[in-house]
């Protein structure tokens, strides 16, 4: 069984959208929805436990609070709801979670919008554009947003893809949204592509994302540093071996 616990009475998700950032390639999706959450100053109104979901504990710097490792945050105009996941959910151990996610959207009349990182080669100085695809009117949603579908036919594993199949089976409205992005490091500018050209027109808001361009600046130095000490590494060994004479 798997519960979605309302922790505050006072909040109607009736009608908003609904945007699932929970960990997967690059983080982009966790990435963009933490942001969304904190710049719009939302605030936690449920939180989400049963089988399948790990049983630990989070809590906040600072703060006592015992918290749920996935909860759900509403905007105060609620228009916008976030679901945030400090833990990953592996689909096949936890095929609840997406039934009851599901059921609730269907309940409340809620439009979901799912976030996920295509694993990709990408420069790092380029801007990722992002692809949607849609079930139900999620697909007249991106036509109103332009946002393009996909040049390539693929699959989308993890969460989203469990909960877009889930959605087409039961025929729920639902917006996927993917990104291309490098699945060794956290991807910033990714959530920021996810947020201005997907998250903001299909959800109609404007979230800002000057703070996550400055964590793509400082992400992206560290991986020159490494990138760096990885090829000076690769040096030194191809010296040790041009001077034994031995191949490994």
């Amino acid at each position: 069984m798997v519960e979605i616990r309302v922790t505050d009475d006072s909040v109607d998700p009736t009608g908003a959208t609904l945007i699932e950032g929970m960990p997967g390639v690059g983080l982009v999706g966790k990435i963009a929805t933490d942001h969304v959450i904190d710049s719009r100053e939302m605030t936690e109104f449920a939180s989400v436990s049963g089988e399948g979901i790990p049983p630990v504990t989070v809590f906040d710097g600072s703060e006592r609070d015992v918290n749920s490792p996935i909860r759900l945050y509403v905007d105060d105009d609620e228009e916008l709801i976030a679901l945030r996941s400090d833990v990953p959910v592996h689909v096949m151990d936890a095929p609840l979670f997406t039934e009851r996610l599901t059921e609730w959207i269907v309940e409340h009349d809620v439009l979901p919008i799912y976030l996920g990182g295509l694993p990709a080669e990408r420069g790092a100085d380029e801007v990722p554009s992002i692809e949607g695809i849609g079930v139900g009117e999620g697909q007249d949603r991106l036509d109103e947003a332009s946002v393009s579908p996909p040049d390539d036919s693929g699959m989308i594993s993890g969460p989203p893809g469990a909960l877009l199949s889930e959605a087409a089976d039961e025929g729920v409205d639902a917006v996927g949204l993917m990104v291309d992005t490098d699945p060794r490091f956290p991807d910033p500018q990714g959530a920021h592509a996810l947020i201005t050209q997907g998250i903001n027109p299909v959800a109609g808001v404007e979230v800002e994302t000057e703070r996550l361009l400055e964590e793509a600046e400082q992400i992206m130095e560290r991986r020159k540093e490494l990138a760096k000490q990885m090829q000076q590494a690769d040096q030194h060994k191809s010296s040790q071996v041009s001077r034994t004479g031995m191949y490994q």
